[in-house]
């Protein structure tokens, strides 16, 4: 290695660790804040277990072909999917949602153990609802379509959701609506924390509050685990647009997109950021949101990952990246600066619903649909150069892949879906080793 690049390394090692001794900063006083308010012990997580992530870096060259292991998925009568449902706890294991297929049924839980391959049944959403004596007669909850998250209670959050009666025109709500959940990873106890109206599909959060996304018209809720207090705010959209994924940051706000059609016909995209009183602070143009076609068809924000350096990376389902700069140690009640960095597949424009950070600061990945198959992307943000690598689907028929962030203690990152089985569709696992 040259001396000058040995230099660089250097350099940007250093400046790693500067962002994360300021990251650890604002987080230990959101969490002494956090503290006072109630006066108990300060929180101890640390901003990887407190986003879900895995800050150790692939051994080697990251910049290469993926292993690929198909794992055989629990099944039930009805299963057909996993929609991007994961998350991760503190032990690193890996959750999943898996859903189901028809009015009056329901989706279920699992855990994953990665050290043993083993799988754990956490139950049905109807039959928790039934034991918290919020089931009403008939009820399905064929849905559970967020991603897991960790919050600062140690606890894991995510929303279930129904279809049945609603219309894709954002015309009508689902007749059963939504329910916000949490689980504790260790004795598996659910908490029914609140019912929604909206078809609640996605989830974010890091520490305090607790953010969930539904349809119609991008209606944001936040739970603030500390008080339970809960509360709403339409952030708006058009027809049957609904982002499958949105952001939350330390400090509590949250970064939602709204959709509107203009005067001319055209329709734009905005990332609203929003503190965590759901005051508006700060709104950003995102160009490259939407494609052709009809609103309804376009999935918004599919995939993000946070950085160990305090940024947060996000991809629209056309594969375009942006990133929200690191919080600035010396205002960190700022707006938080967007950043448009391109095109993340090599050959531009293609479908993905899925990204990863791989622990440093400088590598990320995704999956893309390619023309020939899936494709697994890499990218070195510190050069913006990406390459693609064919992802071994093992013969698989039909195959459907989402999911972000979540990668077991190994490292291995984990893409979910569908495929076809004898009965038609059946939900998917990949463990993906980078």
């Amino acid at each position: 290695m040259s001396r000058h690049a040995m230099k660089m390394r250097f350099a940007i090692a250093i400046l790693g660790l500067v962002a994360a001794c300021a990251l650890a900063a604002i987080i230990t006083f959101v969490i002494h804040e956090r503290g006072r308010t109630r006066e108990t012990t300060p929180l101890t997580l640390t901003y990887e277990e407190l986003t879900g992530s895995v800050f150790t870096p692939p051994t080697g060259d990251p910049f290469r072909g993926p292993k690929v292991r198909v794992l055989q998925a629990p099944d039930f009568p009805g299963a057909i999917a996993i929609w991007g449902s994961t998350g991760r706890d503190s032990r690193g294991h890996i959750w999943f949602g898996i859903s189901a297929c028809c009015d009056g049924g329901s989706a279920r839980l699992y855990e994953f153990v990665p050290q043993s391959d083993a799988w754990l049944d956490h139950g049905s959403v109807t039959d928790q609802l039934k034991a918290t004596g919020a089931y009403r007669q008939g009820e399905g909850q064929i849905k559970i379509h967020s991603r897991i998250v960790p919050a600062g209670d140690g606890r894991l959050y995510f929303v279930s959701t129904d279809e049945e009666g609603e219309k894709e025109d954002g015309s009508v709500l689902p007749h059963w609506g939504s329910h916000l959940w949490s689980i504790d990873p260790e004795s598996g106890n659910w908490q029914h924390l609140m019912s929604a109206p909206e078809g609640l599909i996605a989830v974010a959060g890091v520490g305090r509050y607790v953010y969930a996304l539904g349809y119609w018209n991008h209606t944001l809720y936040q739970y603030d685990t500390l008080t339970s207090a809960i509360k709403r705010r339409e952030i708006g959209s058009v027809g049957g647009h609904i982002s499958r994924n949105f952001i939350s940051d330390a400090r509590g706000h949250a970064f939602v997109p709204r959709v509107r059609r203009e005067a001319d016909g055209s329709l734009s995209a905005w990332l609203i950021e929003l503190d965590n009183e759901l005051h508006e602070r700060a709104a950003t143009p995102l160009d490259a949101y939407f494609g052709k076609g009809a609103p309804e068809n376009n999935e918004g924000i599919t995939g993000l990952a946070y950085i160990r350096d305090g940024r947060i990376v996000f991809l629209t389902s056309r594969g375009f990246l942006y990133a929200l700069d690191p919080i600035n140690p010396k205002a960190p009640d700022e707006p938080r600066n967007v950043r448009a960095l391109g095109w993340m597949h090599p050959k531009g424009e293609g479908y993905a619903a899925s990204l990863f950070s791989l622990g440093d600061n400088a590598s990320i990945a995704a999956v893309f649909a390619g023309q020939r198959g899936y494709e697994w992307v890499l990218m070195d943000l510190r050069v913006g150069i990406s390459a693609a690598f064919p992802i071994d689907t093992k013969d698989l028929k039909d195959v459907l892949l989402y999911g972000s962030i979540a990668r077991d203690n190994s490292g291995r990152a984990y893409a979910v879906g569908w495929y076809s089985i004898p009965r038609g569709k059946g939900p998917l696992v990949l463990q993906i080793e980078p």
